[in-house]
């Protein structure tokens, strides 16, 4: 299971420690308050290939986005959410950091980083070594390879164990974006081969590794409550309804909602309270959504709703946040 233990003592630290919380998440968007209309910083080289708004479809993969960056001494890709996507990020050359949900992972050239549907994802290039990448970002209609995945979701939440290297993902990927700037007779059927190669060597390489293991010292309670944050951090855009959860893991609602409070000091409510209106807001601060398709998109009522939770939340309204 996806168990990650280290993880789940700093939830219990900053639930605890708000005040704390509240001047890290400040700083957090302090930082980030100009980046809408400069998504990519100081970067030496960029071609992106960009369809999130209309995913192309390839066989039975979606494409969301496909590219490649150089980038400079100081190139940072500010925090920003994947919403119904996986996402390859195969470094070329160079070294850097990438940050996930808040956790920082060192890459270096050769590893190919997995990011997850739902996840908070920043990238920053090392001084000494800028780096090169390709990305890669895309979802399946294929039954079998869509459960694969769903377990590697299960199996590796954890950020820093998401990391493979895979020279057939790395050429597949590299020919596919030269493949888009120079389009030629079957290009739309090499395509759809080629991604769903890429769907096959990632389920082999993460079945080569083991999953995130548990820690003894893990009590049986704080388990499911890690399960259940986990699951409404993966599954943001498509929980309706907290009470969904009793149905997932097998027990009353009341159950899992006292066992929670008990166990981290706060509610599941608070929690996927917190967690929606961050999503809200880095989806605000990148700007390609309007402010009912973000309403749509995290399932409130209405815009009215959402516009009441946000501004109870940060004290404006999201107009004013854009």
């Amino acid at each position: 299971m996806f168990l990650f233990y280290e993880i789940f003592i700093i939830f219990l630290f900053l639930r605890r420690n708000k005040k704390f919380t509240g001047v890290i998440f400040n700083i957090f968007i302090d930082k980030r308050q100009n980046s809408r209309y400069n998504f990519f910083m100081d970067k030496r080289y960029h071609l992106d290939k960009d369809y999130i708004q209309n995913p192309l479809s390839f066989g039975e993969t979606k494409l969301f986005q496909i590219g490649r960056m150089f980038c400079s001494e100081s190139t940072v890709v500010p925090a920003h959410t994947h919403i119904d996507w996986f996402e390859l990020t195969i470094v070329t050359e160079g070294e850097g950091v990438v940050v996930t949900n808040g956790t920082e992972v060192s890459v270096k050239c050769g590893d190919i980083y997995l990011s997850f549907p739902a996840d908070f994802h920043e990238l920053r290039s090392d001084p000494a070594s800028p780096m090169k990448f390709d990305f890669f970002a895309f979802n399946t209609e294929n039954e079998v390879y869509a459960e694969a995945l769903k377990h590697i979701m299960e199996s590796f939440f954890p950020a820093d164990k998401r990391i493979l290297r895979d020279e057939n993902i790395q050429s597949i990927i590299s020919n596919a974006i030269s493949e888009f700037d120079h389009r030629r007779e079957f290009t739309e059927r090499l395509l759809s081969v080629a991604f769903e190669q890429v769907c096959i060597y990632l389920v082999r390489a993460f079945k080569k590794s083991p999953p995130a293991s548990r820690r003894g010292d893990v009590t049986q309670a704080e388990t499911l409550c890690f399960q259940m944050m986990n699951y409404i951090d993966t599954h943001i855009y498509s929980l309706k309804k907290l009470e969904e959860l009793s149905d997932i893991f097998g027990y009353n609602y009341s159950y899992v909602s006292n066992l929670f409070k008990s166990v981290t000091s706060g509610t599941l409510s608070e929690y996927y309270r917190n967690r929606r209106m961050e999503t809200a807001r880095l989806l605000l601060r990148e700007g390609k959504l309007k402010i009912t398709e973000i309403s749509n998109l995290l399932n409130y009522s209405s815009i009215y709703a959402f516009s009441k939770a946000f501004k109870e939340r940060y004290g404006v309204s999201p107009k004013f946040s854009q």
